[in-house]
């Protein structure tokens, strides 16, 4: 079910104002409309000098109050203004001037249970796909290669060249790679070397269907102190999403995969048929870079959605006699 920060964008929890002062503009307003409603009050002016009997005799229709009326009108109108010049917001926006150093590292798994195949054609393959589009969704961003099996190499240097990415990732397979058996631990020299010259927080994400005791421990030491973040990408049929249930990831795996890549402080994805797994992917590498440089990205100024209920509302002064009805 998506709840109210996901249809609003951003973090609800974090609404303020951009210019609170603003909200004092309020005061005179309110005081304002009093003085309105006071001056059409006409048994209210007539009292002093006349007994109230007289005056409720005298008086047409003192007790119909009109539902839409100059007065109210006015009043949500100024109290409208008053918020959309505070600026209320709740999610930041990338500033124009803000540079996106940080780097992400693939380590891409091509030991011999990448092979399976179910998911058609084979996870190696689907892996493959789902980098090209993540990296297409990622644009220019630095991107390196690492991959891994019994021993892990880096297959391309950290690059803005999308196409570069493609073409290897189009040669990799098991057969480059003395060893097919699995082993994450060897990720974690590659990588770092890697991500020792980023400037910014950075992403490991590793796309594989198992892991191990070994790796989870080294991955807990070497990023306990680091910025950098790990995401595991568990490639392999859900059992709970009605595929193969005999070949697809257990649910030891996947609990296994998801201790690793809290060893990294990071999360665990689920390999999806759609495109939702590669949106959640870019998400978690957008979301560790803001997290840690959020101070430098201007808050987002929603107000302006408020323009849409205020101009039907200043459209009423332009009825014929409407301005004699106050």
């Amino acid at each position: 079910m998506t709840d109210l920060t996901t249809l609003l964008g951003g973090d609800i929890a974090q609404f303020h104002f951009m210019r609170p002062l603003w909200l004092l503009a309020l005061i005179p307003f309110v005081l304002f409309y009093r003085a309105l409603v006071q001056q059409d009050d006409l048994a209210a002016q007539w009292q002093p000098v006349m007994s109230k009997n007289m005056v409720e005799h005298l008086t047409l229709n003192q007790h119909r109050a009109r539902i839409v009326s100059p007065n109210r009108l006015f009043l949500v109108f100024a109290v409208l203004a008053t918020l959309i010049m505070a600026g209320p917001t709740w999610q930041q926006q990338a500033s124009p001037f803000f540079e996106d150093n940080s780097e992400l590292v693939i380590a891409l798994d091509v030991s011999e249970s990448m092979n399976s195949t179910d998911i058609q054609p084979s996870r190696l393959e689907r892996a493959k796909q789902k980098i090209n589009q993540l990296v297409e969704m990622r644009g220019d961003a630095k991107t390196g290669l690492v991959v891994y099996g019994g021993s892990a190499h880096v297959a391309m240097p950290v690059t803005k060249d999308r196409a570069l990415t493609r073409y290897f990732l189009d040669v990799l397979d098991g057969s480059l790679l003395p060893d097919n058996e699995s082993k994450p631990a060897s990720v974690l020299k590659p990588t770092l070397q890697l991500l020792s010259r980023s400037k910014a927080p950075s992403t490991v994400l590793i796309l594989t269907d198992k892991t191990s005791a070994e790796a989870i421990e080294n991955f807990a030491t070497e990023f306990e102190q680091q910025q950098h973040q790990v995401i595991v990408w568990a490639i392999g049929e859900n059992p709970q999403s009605g595929g193969n249930s005999t070949e697809g990831l257990s649910d030891t795996q996947l609990a296994s995969l998801s201790q690793l890549a809290n060893a990294g402080h990071g999360k665990m994805i689920r390999f999806t048929h759609d495109a939702s797994d590669v949106e959640s992917v870019y998400q978690g590498i957008k979301n560790n870079l803001f997290a840690v440089s959020d101070t430098a990205l201007p808050w987002l100024d929603s107000g302006y959605w408020l323009l849409f209920l205020l101009l039907p509302v200043q459209l009423m002064w332009f009825r014929k006699g409407w301005t004699l009805q106050w």
